[in-house]
């Protein structure tokens, strides 16, 4: 089918000389402060970390002609915004953008600011576990199809700093978080894929429902003309069924109604132009039910926008894990060592573990999110015989565990992958699974995957040194 242009705005803000405040000088501030310039705005940056921390973007930000704020806490350091963007790593309820609403100000995000922009339409994926994954898939799908997109947003490249990219596409495929998803307000993507909704960022969101609530407002704009893909494994999405505005067509690994669905252990997808077949559960490229339905639901959105059944195959046979998920680092004397450190909660956490096979050791833990161990502790006592725990966590998720599975505390990863590889035999796996974020240890989940990765190398260039 071809792909339609209605979704895209046609209010852009105007922006030459305006002052605009950008709050937050990390990669999408920065990105922001890019585009904004770019159009002819009076842009200052603003970041509440010192000067001395901020060094390189503050000398950016002022190489672009903008002004830079650090040390930032209130509305009046802005020198009276015209329009406040803000970054997605700043809470909805900063006093300073409070202040700003106050006074009546436009609050927006960096997803609003770039939907506005946007010369395509958006296919905007979410959920809490696997939209990264189902994002990669979908854009790979397309590529197969011969179907020009840009792959951007919450997976590492701003929507905004794409939008000259996105003039020669047909559509834009954009992982979105709930932060992103707080400061929407005419956002409208054209698809709406949301995979699932579990406890998570439970730091920043009140309670699970307020975390829900975000998340809903991926839809909360389209109408009968839009899609949402709804996947029925997830009993809080499924519930969404008849609550929409939009066309909606759902996924599932089991149930065979679904116009995503596994038939004959085949991925099948029924979409307006048809049923079609795409390949085994066998040939997946990545293991694991949920794996299952992330390429289920970017089947059904490379299929609204023309993809066949055989070259959606083409393009998930490209697709690879990304760094940090599933990864096999390395095998030392018959012990298989996996960095999952993309595991930053509960749930995925416990995916993951499924996909797993054979004898387990497990690292677990870090920064808990305000979250309930208690169902991945029974899970890791099902399917380790020894955790070993890291983190402020670690104390919650020993309780989980229990007295019926070996465990014990380390207070660094050196320590934690030795102790694993001490008790650890041949035919084993050691598993780097947090089911946490890793800023109480690590500057992120990248770092700590890193530090997990570097360990098991040392440990492997030491035993292929006998006597050394």
């Amino acid at each position: 089918m071809t792909i339609p242009a209605h979704t895209v705005f046609d209010r852009p803000i105007a922006l030459s000389d305006k002052r605009v405040a950008v709050i937050g000088l990390a990669r999408t501030g920065l990105a922001c402060v890019r585009f904004l310039v770019s159009q002819g705005a009076r842009v200052v940056g603003a970041d509440s970390k010192p000067a001395m921390e901020l060094a390189d973007s503050c000398h950016e930000v002022a190489s672009l002609g903008a002004e830079a704020v650090t040390e930032f806490e209130a509305l009046e350091q802005l020198q009276r915004p015209d329009l406040v963007v803000v970054s997605p790593g700043v809470p909805y309820d900063h006093p300073a953008l409070a202040q700003a609403r106050a006074a009546g100000l436009e609050v927006i995000g960096e997803l609003e600011l770039a939907y506005r922009f946007c010369p395509v339409p958006i296919i905007a994926i979410s959920g809490t576990n696997g939209k990264g994954t189902t994002t990669t898939m979908t854009g790979l799908m397309l590529d197969a199809a011969g179907i020009a997109n840009v792959v951007a947003g919450n997976i590492g490249v701003p929507v905004i700093s794409q939008i000259d990219r996105a003039r020669h596409a047909g559509v834009v495929v954009a992982e979105v978080s709930s932060f992103q998803l707080e400061t929407a307000v005419h956002f409208r993507p054209w698809i709406a894929v949301l995979l699932n909704i579990t406890p998570d960022h439970l730091d920043r969101h009140a309670n699970l429902e307020e975390y829900a609530a975000a998340k809903l407002r991926l839809f909360q704009n389209q109408t009968a003309d839009d899609f949402s893909v709804l996947c029925l494994d997830d009993a809080t999405v499924a519930d969404m069924q008849g609550r929409l505005s939009s066309q909606v067509l759902t996924v599932s690994s089991g149930c065979p109604d679904s116009s995503g669905r596994v038939e004959d252990d085949c991925l099948v997808v029924d979409t307006r132009s048809g049923i079609q077949r795409i390949l085994p559960v066998a040939q997946m490229p990545v293991p694991g039910r949920h794996n299952v339905t992330n390429a289920l639901a970017a089947a059904v959105a490379a299929g609204l926008c023309g993809a066949t059944g055989q070259q959606m195959a083409e393009g998930l046979k490209r697709f690879a894990p990304a760094d940090h998920l599933l990864a096999e680092v390395a095998q030392v004397r018959g012990i298989r060592f996996v960095d999952d450190s993309k595991a930053t909660n509960t749930a995925a956490a416990i995916a993951d573990l499924s996909a797993l096979s054979g004898t387990l050791l497990v690292i677990a833990g870090g920064q808990g999110k305000e979250v309930d161990f208690s169902q991945f502790g029974q899970h890791l006592a099902r399917r380790c015989w020894f955790v070993c725990l890291i983190g402020e966590s670690g104390p919650a998720i020993a309780r989980s565990v229990g007295d019926g599975t070996a465990s014990m505390k380390a207070a660094s990863m050196q320590e934690a992958v030795e102790e694993c590889y001490r008790r650890a035999e041949s035919g084993d796996t050691v598993v780097l699974l947090p089911g946490c974020a890793s800023f109480d240890m690590f500057e992120d989940q990248t770092h700590r995957g890193e530090q997990f990765t570097r360990v098991v190398r040392e440990i492997a260039q030491r035993e292929a040194r006998p006597g050394v």
